[in-house]
């Protein structure tokens, strides 16, 4: 392998990094891998493991600090999530009502019937925060949220049986917008617009 075929896969490489990164430093790390090349042989696979381990290391940090200070694509993601808890919370509301259904045409006791409700009304809580957030109340968002996750928890211990996805949909979508509603960033030059 020649260096010129080395450094276009270098510069290949260097593609996993942020856009602003690399117009910034893209010149000089490019002026390093040369040199490395020149000190060492581009044709051992040691050379290539250590290249792409530092890529590999360095380059998700700098594009996930990239995405945390872009304000537009925080916004963008926060209102798909805000999408997405509305209609899994309408999909919620709509299951408690099947589960009501096909839990009235045989025996029903106290726990089911209380499962279902409070499955029911974090859906519903689901939904609130959904719409709270497309609706920028932060604060409003969060209560819903830990309301919900609250009210899965008891649904669990009573329904242990619950679905998988009910599980997942019930546990992990509220502490993922919990922790995206937390998550510090800079705040968007637009303002509140």
């Amino acid at each position: 392998m020649t260096p010129a075929s080395a450094e276009r896969i270098y510069r290949l490489l260097l593609r996993a990094y942020p856009l602003a990164f690399r117009a910034e430093y893209e010149r000089e790390m490019v002026l390093l891998f040369r040199d490395q090349c020149r000190e060492s042989d581009v044709r051992t696979l040691g050379f290539w493991t250590a290249v792409i381990c530092d890529v590999a290391r360095s380059a998700p940090a700098l594009r996930m600090k990239a995405w945390r200070q872009n304000t537009r694509t925080m916004e963008a993601i926060m209102k798909l999530a805000a999408m997405l808890t509305v209609l899994l919370g309408v999909l919620g509301i709509l299951n408690a009502v099947v589960e009501w259904v096909a839990g009235s045409k045989g025996a029903i006791d106290g726990a089911y019937v209380l499962a279902v409700v409070l499955g029911a009304f974090a859906s519903a809580l689901l939904l609130s925060a959904g719409i709270a957030i497309l609706l920028r109340r932060q604060q409003a968002a969060r209560l819903a949220l830990f309301a919900s996750l609250v009210s899965v928890m008891a649904a669990r211990l009573l329904f242990p049986w619950m679905s998988i996805f009910s599980q997942l949909v019930g546990f992990g979508l509220p502490v993922a917008l919990l922790v995206a509603l937390y998550w510090p960033r800079k705040s968007s030059p637009l303002g509140a617009a």
